[in-house]
């Protein structure tokens, strides 16, 4: 199709030729004004060539072949390169080349970027870790509530998560979970965001209860409700390897494929489920009284506090001395972090969108191979998690109207360098090269086309 007149989008450039190929675009054009002080008392004094990748067009990979000008200023007697704009001179790319890729390399691995744009992977390496560099102790810089404190694993190694859970976004992501890189972390945060912070979720891991309990003492500390019931079920599962050990194999199959019935609710049951649940319990009267006791407890969390407090009084009553060892874990939590458990009648809050956030931190793993725990860390907060980002429909956004070029400022042609032997000589006007690299260039196909 017919190619736009501008269709790089640099105004200070002007299009002459355009050759367009299987995976490269070939642009040449000039220079309308001088990028150096747009004056005209500046005289050629000899051209270098110099590549410089520009960002994709229509998905073909395009790189900028510069004959940068040099010039001779007769005021100083000195030679220097014309200035370029839009150009990143320190990595030889364009400016937007560098946004683009900072952009697509927060949910893209650095493969398929560094495919897309004709890059080396380590580029684009070096140019994420650069862009992420502010990252590396950052904290949490918003006022924060109610603090989300979990762990994710992360490249064979638990890692701490922090989230605001009222916010559902992850504020934190550490290397460690023990009792000092929380610390150290809390330690960062301003003053401010400390003292507003009024509750703290989490789960029975006792290094974060005590970097709490130091740096945040006027917070209240809530154990999630869901690691204290999920206890519950396995307690039960314990009660069902017991007996299912003696029953015989055709037995211990069946027990073993229904075991997600014992675990679910009774409410969430079918009908099919209800009556496997009912043979089960019936027949093995152990079985029918740990199901029980796992339902009371599960009761006890949909009452209020002095409700809840009571029938959890009533279930030690009712638990048998021969489940006793079977639910062992289930009160040693409960007399362990009775106060922290209990907060959650005070303080409803859960740490389940912690819980959801941890699945798209594990997605930041799984985009690629080789991320380091930083790439991982960078993708996850300045992201949200990858979560995914809504662009206006077709035809709602804003028209982007291209700036009028500048008017082209002719530039003498220095009388010292004409005839002079020896010296650098101004072979044409100063152009810029589309593309993708010079020795990986296929032979022109077809004439280019003239603008």
């Amino acid at each position: 199709g017919a190619l736009p007149l501008d269709l790089l989008g640099l105004a200070n450039y002007r299009i002459l030729v355009v050759d367009e190929q299987e995976n490269d675009f070939i642009i040449e054009a000039e220079l309308i004004c001088c990028a150096h002080c747009g004056s005209g008392l500046l005289y050629k004094h000899g051209v270098k060539q110099q590549l410089v990748m520009d960002q994709p067009i229509r998905a073909k990979r395009v790189g900028i072949l510069i004959h940068r000008q040099r010039y001779h200023c007769r005021a100083c007697n000195c030679t220097f390169f014309e200035q370029l704009k839009d150009v990143d001179e320190h990595h030889f790319m364009t400016e937007r080349l560098i946004n683009y890729i900072h952009h697509e390399a927060l949910r893209r691995t650095f493969t398929s970027i560094a495919d897309d744009v004709g890059l080396d992977e380590w580029t684009i390496r070096l140019l994420f870790r650069e862009s992420t560099a502010h990252l590396k102790d950052k904290a949490i810089d918003e006022p924060v509530t109610i603090l989300g404190i979990d762990e994710v694993y992360l490249l064979h190694k638990p890692r701490c998560v922090l989230t605001d859970i009222e916010r559902r976004s992850i504020v934190g992501l550490l290397r460690n979970r023990d009792k000092e890189t929380v610390k150290n972390y809390l330690q960062r945060l301003p003053v401010s965001i400390r003292t507003g912070i009024t509750c703290v979720c989490m789960d029975m891991w006792q290094p974060y209860k005590l970097a709490c309990n130091d740096l945040l003492p006027h917070a209240t500390v809530i154990v999630d409700h869901f690691h204290v019931v999920k206890i519950a079920n396995t307690c039960l599962d314990t009660v069902r390897k017991e007996l299912r050990a003696n029953l015989s194999e055709s037995a211990r199959r069946g027990l073993m494929h229904d075991r997600y019935i014992l675990l679910r609710r009774r409410a969430d049951l079918t009908e099919r489920q209800t009556l496997i649940l009912e043979a089960w319990t019936l027949n093995f009267p152990i079985l029918q009284t740990a199901y029980a006791l796992k339902e009371e407890f599960f009761n006890i969390w949909m009452l209020d506090k002095d409700q809840a407090h009571d029938l959890y009084q009533t279930w030690l009553h009712r638990l048998p001395a021969e489940l006793e060892p079977a639910f062992h874990p289930l009160l040693t939590a409960m007399e362990s972090w009775n106060t922290e458990i209990m907060a959650y009648f005070d303080h409803r809050y859960s740490n389940g969108p912690t819980e959801a956030l941890n699945g798209l931190v594990k997605l930041a793993q799984k985009m690629g191979r080789g991320y380091s725990f930083e790439a991982i860390r960078a993708k996850v907060l300045l992201t949200g998690g990858l979560r995914t980002e809504q662009r206006p429909k077709y035809g709602q956004e804003k028209r982007f109207i291209l700036p009028d070029p500048p008017p082209s400022v002719p530039i003498p042609q220095s009388p010292q360098t004409t005839d002079t032997p020896g010296r650098e000589q101004s072979h044409c006007p100063t152009l810029l090269c589309a593309l993708f690299a010079l020795r990986r260039f296929r032979p022109l196909a077809a004439a280019p086309t003239r603008i």
